[in-house]
C-alpha cells in the first residue's frame, strides 16, 4: 500500500532539510541509541530513519548491512510518521498495509516493526526510531516506554546538532535565574523509562537549594545529554546516581559504573581535547557558555564507579 503524505509535508521537509543531517557520516551518539533500542526491545534490527521526499535515509543502524536508504513508497516509517505515537506491527504478513511489501515478501523478510516518530517541538515528524524483527514480535509496556524515550533522545541530538551547524551557539546565552534541581529532575524523569527497561536504577539526591543563571532550554538539553551519556555506558542492571548541591557552588554530581574513559563532551569542556563530533561539541559549548567546569572526584574506596561534578558559578 502506498503510504499517505502528512498534511504538513512541505513544512516537514523544510525542517528536515534545515537540519543539514541527510547524507552525513555516522555519529557515535545516534549509533548508541540504535544499539540500546535493539537491546531493550529484543529485536535484531534498529534504525534511525529520516523520511525525505522520495526515500527514507538511515542516520544510524544496527543489524542491517549494505544499505543506507530505501524508497519511501515501501517504507514502514513513511506510515509511522503519520501518527504522534508508536506504530506497532506485530506481524506484517497479517497487515493489509504491508503484506505485499517487497521487504515482507522477501526471504527472511520483515515480520515485526515498531516505530516511534521523531517529533519536533512544532509537531513535524521527521522520521522514526524503529526496531525490526524477522519473526512476529510484541513489546511489553516497559519496552514501549523506552522506545518512546529513546526517540525523544534522537530528537534532542538533532537539535543539538543544528545549534552547532547553524552557529547558533555564538555569543552569550539569554539567561535568567533557574532552579538547577528542577532542570535536573525533569531530565531524569524523561530518561527513567530507558533505565527501567535496562533494569537500571537512576536516582536523584538533593543536598540544598541550587540556582544558576541560565538559558533553561539550552542548559536542560546539555544536562539531558550528560546524564544520558552516563546511562549509556553503565551496564544493564547497574545504576546512575545524580546529586544536586547548592554549596559551596551550584553543582551536579554524577556517579555511575562503567565508562572509565572521559566522554568527548567532558574532554572538550576541561580542555583535554576538542570533540570530533558535533553533538558533544555543542554540549561542551553550552556548558562553557554557562560558566560550568567539570572535575572528576574520588569515588568510595574499592568502588568501580566513575564520579564527576559539573560546577557552576555562584548565583
Amino acid at each position: 500500500m502506498q503510504p499517505p503524505v502528512p498534511e504538513n509535508e512541505a513544512e516537514r521537509i523544510s525542517t528536515l532539510r534545515g537540519l543539514a543531517v541527510l547524507d552525513t557520516p555516522p555519529e557515535t551518539d545516534f549509533d548508541d541509541i540504535v544499539r540500546i533500542a535493539s537491546e531493550v526491545c529484543g529485536a535484531p534490527i534498529s534504525l534511525v530513519t529520516l523520511v525525505d521526499t522520495q526515500r527514507q535515509w538511515f542516520k544510524a543502524k544496527t543489524g542491517l548491512d549494505g544499505i543506507t536508504e530505501t524508497p519511501r513508497e515501501v517504507a514502514f516509517c513513511a506510515h509511522a510518521i503519520m501518527g504522534r505515537d508508536l506504530m506497532v506491527v506485530p506481524d506484517a504478513t497479517a497487515d493489509a498495509r504491508f503484506a505485499d511489501n517487497p521487504f515482507v515478501r522477501a526471504e527472511d523478510g520483515i515480520r515485526f516493526y515498531a516505530g516511534a516518530p521523531l517529533l519536533t517541538s512544532e509537531g513535524a515528524a521527521l522520521g522514526t526510531l524503529c526496531v525490526v524483527d524477522h519473526a512476529p514480535h510484541r513489546l511489553n509496556l516497559d519496552q514501549m516506554r523506552a522506545l518512546r524515550a529513546l526517540a525523544r533522545q534522537v530528537t534532542e541530538l538533532l537539535e543539538l546538532r543544528r545549534l552547532v551547524d547553524a552557529a547558533a551557539l555564538d555569543g552569550p546565552p539569554e539567561s535568567r535565574s533557574v532552579d538547577l534541581t528542577y532542570l535536573t529532575e525533569a531530565r531524569i524523569r524523561e530518561l527513567r523509562p530507558i533505565a527501567d527497561a535496562r533494569n537500571m536504577a537512576i536516582t536523584l539526591g538533593v543536598t540544598d537549594a541550587a540556582s544558576v543563571q541560565a538559558d533553561p532550554g539550552r542548559l536542560s538539553r546539555a544536562l539531558d545529554y550528560v546524564v544520558f551519556s552516563a546511562l549509556k555506558v553503565a551496564p544493564p542492571g547497574g545504576r546512575v546516581a545524580v546529586r544536586v548541591l547548592g554549596t559551596p557552588v551550584p553543582t551536579v554530581e554524577i556517579s555511575h559504573a562503567g565508562g572509565s574513559i572521559a566522554p568527548e563532551w567532558q574532554a572538550d569542556l576541561d580542555g583535554t581535547r576538542a570533540a570530533d563530533e558535533l553533538v558533544p561539541r555543542a554540549v561542551a559549548e553550552i556548558l562553557r557558555s554557562h560558566g560550568a567546569t567539570v572535575a572528576r572526584t574520588n569515588a568510595a574506596i574499592g568502588s568501580p564507579d566513575v564520579r564527576f561534578e559539573l560546577r557552576f558559578p555562584p548565583h
